[in-house]
């Protein structure tokens, strides 16, 4: 019934390279990372695999058992379906079991995508959540909460007017201030249709949009969450749903003309928010890193992350010290970097954005902020006064 791969170099049959900062090997393929794919890559950070992981017999709980390496995740349904292991070498091997293979969007959102934020990290990048474009020159990054509306925001800028798409969802910045692309596809929601030209879908999409976005939402979510919180095979019933109902993905250039950038200096950047009263307000370098970094935390709240995080150990470095290093490296993204607040009743972000083009504020940390320092494979912290 199902075909298992082995360890063989030959059977991981889709490679990716996300411009040289991390590459992956799998035997699955990985849709979200389509615009990386690579015909090879040489030595991987992340190699991919499928096969029965964990003991035959069903279980009553979901267990996690953290060894000195390696993470394995079973839940009650036995090796063939959700379960999966980490194991946290070089390169980091995630074995997939069967049925978690079959639903590549949530072996990918769930486990690879985790774990390329803490490799990146151990790089000296991090995996931020936001949105990025180019519009006239001029680079802009959005910042919320998870379904707020960053997608619709920049697919209406850039239909407007055109320009230079890096992502919608994350995106990889440097200490210097440097923002590197990671077009996933997007995921369109039943108010993003607004922001798509009539021409760019079919009759049938846009209907089926209607009740495909309603389940992956963040209401979706939240329904999933507590699921996960009540001792059911959550990554047997997601890996099923998504499945039979994938989620509305599409490539920003079928929706929109624009073409995807490369690189780009973070210049300007706002945290979008809904409610009353309206306002646009300045943000201070301090609050804007916490409120970043909460966003992005944000982003990762389905389980098994929260249960599967405080094991992660990449390149020697374990969950604290690594989030110490994101938060270096955001603080220094940020020194020179415009960052304000929208808050709309509505979805009335673009004009606001267009109409107040934003002046650079110079911000540096405080003299007594930890540093995390790189050497070589080790993450430290020193402090600055030293």
């Amino acid at each position: 019934m199902f075909g298992f791969s082995s360890t063989k170099t030959s059977s991981y049959r889709h490679c990716y390279d996300i411009d040289g900062m991390v590459r992956i090997k799998s035997s699955v393929r990985l849709p979200e990372l389509e615009f990386f794919r690579s015909s090879s890559v040489g030595d991987a950070d992340i190699v991919i695999r499928t096969r029965p992981v964990g003991g035959w017999a069903p279980r009553m709980n979901i267990a996690i058992t953290n060894g000195s390496t390696r993470l394995e995740y079973r839940e009650h349904l036995g090796p063939l379906f959700a379960n999966f292991s980490v194991d946290m070498e070089d390169p980091v091997v995630v074995t997939a079991g069967p049925l978690l293979a079959l639903s590549p969007h949530v072996l990918y959102t769930n486990v690879i995508e985790p774990l390329l934020r803490f490799i990146l990290a151990s790089k000296g990048r991090m995996l931020l959540h936001a949105a990025c474009i180019s519009i006239g020159g001029r680079a802009i990054m959005l910042s919320a909460k998870t379904d707020t509306g960053k997608t619709s925001t920049i697919l209406t800028m850039l239909r407007a007017d055109g320009g230079v798409f890096y992502s919608d969802d994350m995106v990889i910045i440097d200490e210097d201030g440097m923002a590197s692309r990671y077009p996933k596809p997007l995921t369109i929601s039943a108010h993003t249709l607004r922001a798509v030209p009539q021409n760019r879908l079919k009759r049938t999409q846009r209907l089926s949009l209607t009740w495909q976005s309603r389940l992956h939402s963040r209401e979706g979510r939240s329904v999933g969450k507590k699921l996960g919180a009540a001792n059911l095979p959550i990554m047997s019933m997601n890996a099923v749903v998504q499945a039979i109902i994938p989620p509305p993905k599409y490539k920003v250039t079928d929706l929109v003309t624009c073409v995807v950038g490369t690189r780009v200096r973070m210049e300007s950047l706002y945290v979008i928010e809904r409610g009353t009263p309206s306002l646009t307000e300045a943000i201070s370098h301090g609050t804007a890193v916490d409120e970043l970094l909460e966003n992005t935390e944000d982003a990762y709240g389905f389980p098994p992350y929260s249960s599967l995080a405080p094991h992660l150990v990449i390149a020697g470095n374990g969950p604290e010290r690594l989030r110490k290093l994101e938060r270096h490296i955001l603080s220094s993204a940020l020194s020179k970097v415009s960052v304000q607040r929208i808050r709309v009743p509505d979805y009335s972000w673009p004009e606001l954005i267009n109409a107040a083009p934003a002046t650079v504020v110079v911000a540096v940390p405080e003299e007594d902020e930890p540093v995390p320092v790189i050497s070589g494979d080790w993450v430290g912290v020193a402090s600055q006064a030293s």
